[in-house]
């Protein structure tokens, strides 16, 4: 058994050497292979998000008839949860510059994840008439289970975006970005596809297989992703070390950041956008299926719909920066495209036009692929390689606090105003308008205080020198 086992080892390594010796022999394709295994990892991610936000949210809400509020507050418990992105990449910053490893906080999380995401499921079980378990203890129960998996999703992301910037040249930390996140868009488009297909016969039981599936698929991507990425001396020290010392506590440096009254203001630009595009999240499944009579099938579609519309937007943002483009218009262009997608869904409602309603709904998607990059490239020129993990904290808490606070709201909003009015259309309207009404706060706060101007005449600036180019990236909810 021993002299199986040296042999199939022997034969492992044979062939490990010699695709390395091949894949150093032709460089271009070798940092294409590097740069899609990294990107497994966000295309798990994608891929296991679909069916939980376009479809569970759906089926609790529509088929299970749950408050739309409390549905809301489950999907957008990780971004409440968000702060500790700050504490643990402040604290893997540090280990990193002592030459320790950022891999066990991303393994941490990643089994938070995976718990979450292989449980998650089972509040449909929990939800149904036959259920053993009654009253509160459900709803706490799935409060739980929802948690553990925001706590494990903001520590894998924040880390493993860290891992990045650790691990790429400052040359090809922005294409490598492009590309990481269109992996990941590319993984929820699949997975939209793949569950909409799935169930086309729609149960309960095939929904809880379909979640249960994409919380495998975004295991092995992530082992895929990550394995060997970071390598050890026997000390225990980094063989890839990166000389450079974190100057500031956590404390300070968040002092140093609130200090900046651009930058404050940069922040709630992103803030009120992100408000604004939160709101439709929880919600565009059960209109299409309450208003317009979609099937989960369709309305599932409208998740990929949405994903293919931020990738074109994304590719045509790409095209603006690279030809020297503001990113500050970007932004703005972003907000007007988002108002007018919210205006389309719901005029789509009111003339009950499927057709009108999936334009508003991929107009959104351009909307947020616009502001999303116009977002992250004026990030990217602020962060600070010191502090790459607690600049990624930050600007993390900021956006999930933003779409978390959308999510909820629009969700309590709807449930309020159906209840008030009996009126199920007005309550959808009534939060879309809202959101709408907060994209243009935003677009014309950013003409009235010139922030495109500062940004391109250089008044922003990191709170902290060496300026360069690290992935700040707001991932896809």
């Amino acid at each position: 058994m021993a002299t199986k086992r040296d042999s199939i080892r022997s034969v492992w390594q044979t062939s490990r050497a010699e695709t390395n010796a091949w894949l150093l022999a032709h460089p271009n394709i070798h940092w294409w292979v590097k740069v899609l295994r990294l990107g497994l990892f966000q295309f798990g991610v994608g891929v296991s998000l679909a069916p939980i936000t376009g479809t569970l949210n759906r089926v609790l809400i529509n088929e299970f008839a749950l408050s739309a509020g409390y549905v809301a507050l489950l999907m957008s418990i990780h971004y409440f949860v968000s702060p500790i992105r700050t504490i643990i990449g402040h604290i893997s910053d540090r280990k990193r510059v002592e030459g320790r490893w950022r891999t066990p906080y991303i393994i941490l999380g990643t089994m938070l994840t995976f718990g979450g995401l292989t449980t998650a499921p089972f509040s449909l079980v929990l939800f149904s008439p036959d259920s053993l378990l009654k009253g509160n203890i459900v709803y706490f129960i799935c409060v739980a289970i929802f948690i553990i998996y925001g706590v494990g999703i903001n520590i894998v992301e924040t880390t493993y975006l860290a891992l990045v910037g650790d691990i790429t040249n400052d040359q090809d930390r922005g294409k490598v970005l492009a590309i990481l996140w269109l992996m990941l868009v590319s993984g929820t488009v699949v997975g939209a596809f793949v569950t909409g297909l799935t169930l086309v016969t729609y149960s309960d039981g095939k929904l809880i297989a379909v979640l249960q599936t994409t919380a495998v698929v975004f295991i092995v991507c992530t082992i895929g992703a990550l394995y060997d990425q970071e390598r050890l001396r026997p000390d225990g020290t980094l063989i890839n070390d990166i000389a450079r010392k974190a100057r500031y506590s956590l404390k300070e440096s968040l002092t140093r950041v609130w200090s900046a009254p651009t930058l404050r203001s940069l922040f709630f630009v992103f803030f009120i956008a992100t408000l604004g595009f939160g709101t439709h999240d929880i919600l565009l499944e059960p209109y299409g299926a309450e208003i317009l009579h979609m099937s989960v099938t369709a309305t599932t579609f409208l998740t990929a719909l949405w994903g293919v519309a931020m990738i074109f937007a994304i590719v045509i943002a790409g095209l603006w920066l690279w030809r020297g483009g503001s990113s500050a218009r970007l932004i703005i262009a972003g907000g007007i495209a988002g108002m007018l997608g919210f205006g389309l869904v719901s005029a789509s409602g009111y003339i009950g036009i499927v057709g009108g309603f999936q334009i508003g709904v991929a107009t959104i998607g351009i909307g947020r692929g616009l502001f999303i990059v116009g977002s992250i490239a004026t990030v990217m020129s602020l962060a600070d390689r010191d502090h790459t993990g607690l600049f990624l904290g930050i600007w993390g808490v900021v956006q999930s606090l933003a779409q978390g606070f959308g999510t909820i709201g629009g969700g309590v909003a709807r449930d309020i105003i159906k209840a008030r009015t009996n009126d199920a259309l007005l309550g959808y309207v009534s939060v879309y308008s809202t959101a709408g009404v907060l994209l243009i706060i935003m677009v014309i706060y950013m003409l009235i205080s010139r922030i495109g101007r500062k940004l391109e005449d250089g008044e922003i600036r990191s709170p902290w020198s060496g300026l360069q180019d690290i992935p700040a990236d707001q991932l896809l909810y």
